[in-house]
């Protein structure tokens, strides 16, 4: 009897205390909820009825300098759908739906997916952007049907004339993984990006991303259960991206865009005084619209594996040989350093003997040009006479005096991404392909052969810097952009120099120069200097334009300036196997400067 009644006291204790500690469990447990995690739960129980939605900041407008709009931001309607708490299973169950009253296309379906993926921070994606009319009618009467579905207003960037400013302009597209990963890392970014979809990917638009965006705002509001709108909190206002004014001429854009239709080529026009950018062109060009909200796959593919590369900037990211339109810089060389003047002068006769060897490096006119001094020389594109020169100068000279040109440097030109090319030496070759260099070499580069890569954009800022005796500010898209760099006023070489120069330049329009087709019809005096480019080496072989592959046929280049006696405007044009210098590129150069004095100035 005793025995039982120990026992039952003792399974009424084990009770208390298994009682006991439930309660302290519960204790613990209220006390880790109400106090310690209090201002935890207090926000997450305010998120379950207050909202942040993002103010987006309307994009800065791009105008050319007549203050023609270039970009624009065009009120359009978006379909979004609300991806909360909802499966890829629950989506698309949405989007079978949605497709039995609207069209939706593939690349807007696996595009949605694709947002969904990349930015998993989205309450919202947009399905179908900028719908018509029609459509917004349509889905409006049907609007109840969807309560996922939103109707949503936005701004969508448009380029009116994108594909005469492609290359020039850019475009936006929707953020990527990739622009999301620098963002995040840039905590100073990240509030800017909120809410915004668009990101600056090429040309200014991306080179002035900063303040193209502007600065997105918030609201924070109050809804019910129902997620409707109640009340608003607080406010915070997005500041719009500031507008851009270019220094471009829409007209000269149109202009040049027109001479280039049927070439692989590119054009880019300055004004002297300050390197300001007039026109800058690359043919074939693309339509940047296409890639606004997500480019399709079947138009990708196709501007990607086009064989004349319609995505590519020959402005500034492609780099040829420069071919004779490098002698007015060698001229320079030569005469600084005293292995040539005015007076000097040799007998060409078609071909040059590199002293001491049996090598014979040819000229392009085959029986020469009899004897010629240096305005000649440049009038009439001379080889001979700059192998010479060459051989005399020394790769040493040659290419110290060419770097005061900016040769194989960058123009500096506000745009994302610019090709630096080449300016070959002994340095140069020793570090690129660790061997030494030899006198071959030396010639090749004279008549700007060889290893000698330059842009288009290099070529007209090496002109500029040698049309006003002094290194001149980086190339700019910019209309009166003040700069904190002090403009240089000290001369990179004698005056008399640039003007024997500027007389051979000059000669090159005349009777007896290489662009003697406009010796009676140059009105607005140009001046400049034609070049002609190897795209391949002949080796014991007859180059004959009228039998050869397309690709194969030489480069077509001019540089040059107008009027010759007041030098305004500055052009280089090149057109990818185009043959002569005198015969394509010119001709485009001057019909872009008659152009420029009679309609433009």
């Amino acid at each position: 009897m005793l025995n039982s009644r120990l026992i039952l006291v003792q399974r009424f204790n084990i009770l208390i205390a298994f009682l006991f500690l439930i309660f302290l469990l519960i204790f613990l447990r209220l006390f880790w909820l109400q106090i310690y995690k209090n201002d935890f739960y207090l926000e997450s129980s305010k998120s379950n009825y207050e909202r942040i939605e993002p103010i987006k900041p309307l994009r800065g407008l791009i105008f050319d300098r007549n203050n023609n709009i270039l970009a624009e931001n065009i009120l359009t309607y978006n379909l979004e759908i609300n991806i909360e708490n909802k499966s890829k299973e629950d989506l698309n169950a949405i989007i079978e739906e949605l497709s039995k009253i609207l069209s939706i296309s593939e690349h807007e379906r696996s595009l949605f997916f694709k947002i969904r993926s990349d930015r998993k921070f989205l309450r919202k994606i947009p399905l179908k952007t900028n719908i018509n009319n029609d459509e917004l009618a349509f889905f409006v009467s049907k609007m109840f049907l969807f309560p996922d579905v939103n109707l949503k207003e936005e701004f969508l960037r448009s380029y009116k004339y994108g594909i005469e400013n492609a290359h020039l302009i850019g475009y936006i597209n929707r953020i990527s993984k990739k622009d999301l990963k620098k963002i995040e890392n840039d905590p100073e970014k990240l509030g800017n990006y909120f809410g915004i979809t668009h990101i600056g990917k090429q040309g200014i638009e991306s080179s002035f991303e900063n303040s193209l965006r502007g600065k997105s705002g918030f609201k924070k509001i109050r809804v019910n259960a129902r997620n409707s709108f109640i009340a608003e909190i607080e406010n915070k206002k997005a500041f719009d991206g500031q507008d851009l004014t270019l220094s471009i001429d829409l007209d000269l854009q149109k202009k040049s865009h027109e001479l280039l239709k049927g070439y692989r080529g590119s054009l880019i026009m300055t004004d002297i005084s300050n390197n300001e950018v007039l026109a800058y062109q690359s043919n074939p060009s693309f339509d940047p619209n296409l890639f606004v909200n997500g480019i399709g796959f079947s138009e990708w593919d196709k501007l990607n594996t086009d064989p004349n590369k319609p995505m590519l900037d020959r402005v500034t990211n492609a780099v040829y040989p420069p071919g004779s339109t490098i002698k007015p810089f060698l001229s320079i060389a030569g005469l600084e350093n005293n292995v040539i003047n005015t007076d000097y002068s040799i007998n060409d006769p078609g071909f040059y003997q590199l002293p001491k060897t049996k090598k014979i490096f040819m000229d392009w006119k085959k029986e020469g040009h009899g004897n010629v001094n240096i305005i000649n020389a440049i009038a009439e594109s001379c080889d001979v006479y700059f192998y010479d020169l060459a051989y005399r100068l020394g790769i040493e000279k040659m290419d110290k005096s060419l770097r005061k040109f900016a040769f194989g440097q960058k123009t500096g030109i506000n745009l994302p991404t610019e090709k630096r090319g080449i300016l070959p030496s002994p340095e140069w070759k020793l570090k690129r392909h660790k061997k030494k260099w030899n006198t071959y070499e030396t010639i090749n580069t004279s008549i700007g052969q060889g290893d000698f890569l330059s842009s288009p954009a290099q070529l007209v800022h090496a002109l500029n810097i040698l049309l006003n005796n002094k290194k001149m500010p980086p190339l700019n898209l910019i209309k009166n952009q003040s700069t904190d760099v002090p403009l240089s006023v000290e001369k990179i070489t004698d005056e008399k120099y640039i003007e024997t120069v500027k007389r051979g330049m000059q000669e090159v329009t005349n009777s007896n120069g290489t662009f003697r087709s406009i010796a009676n019809n140059n009105k607005n005096k140009i001046a400049g200097k034609t070049g002609t480019a190897q795209v391949f080496s002949l080796k014991n072989q007859e180059y004959d334009e009228d039998n050869i592959a397309d690709h194969l046929k030489d480069h077509s280049l001019f540089i040059g300036y107008a009027p010759y006696d007041n030098p305004q405007i500055s052009i280089a044009v090149i057109i990818e196997n185009g043959g002569h210098g005198s015969t394509v590129a010119a001709p485009i150069a001057k019909k872009m400067i008659d152009f420029y004095f009679e309609t433009i100035k």
